[in-house]
C-alpha cells in the first residue's frame, strides 16, 4: 500500500477514520491518529485495544513523497554561473510586478466593496 507514511496506514482503533497523522504507543505496536490517542491519554494510559499501559505516545514522521524510491534532486548552479540581468531587464521586471501588484489589489478592494 502506497503511504505517506514510513509504516503501513491503518485505520485509528478509536475514531475508526483513516490515520491522518499516526501516533504510536510505547507499550504496544497498535496505531491511532495522533490527535485521538493524545485526547484518551487525558483519561486513560492504557492501549484502547489491548488495555496494555502505555507512558509515551511517539508522532511517526509524514513522508514527504508517497513512492518508494525516493530521489533527491539537488539544483545548484556550476561555477562561476552567475545570471546577470542588464538594467532594463531589471525595469521591465519590477514594471511587471508592480503591474501585478496593482491589478491583484484592485480586484482586492472590487471584492471588499461589493459585500
Amino acid at each position: 500500500m502506497k503511504t505517506r507514511f514510513k509504516e503501513k496506514a491503518e485505520t485509528c482503533g478509536i475514531c475508526f477514520d483513516e490515520i491522518e497523522f499516526q501516533g504510536k504507543i510505547n507499550s504496544c505496536s497498535h496505531l491511532f491518529c495522533f490527535k485521538c490517542i493524545k485526547k484518551w491519554s487525558d483519561n486513560e494510559n492504557s492501549c484502547p485495544i489491548c488495555k496494555s499501559r502505555f507512558e509515551k505516545i511517539t508522532r511517526i514522521a509524514r513522508r514527504k513523497e508517497y513512492k518508494k524510491s525516493r530521489s533527491i534532486i539537488k539544483l545548484v548552479r556550476t561555477k562561476n554561473q552567475e545570471r546577470v540581468i542588464s538594467h532594463s531587464e531589471f525595469i521591465m521586471l519590477l514594471q511587471a510586478a508592480s503591474n501585478l501588484l496593482t491589478s491583484e489589489l484592485q480586484n482586492l478592494l472590487a471584492f471588499s466593496l461589493s459585500k
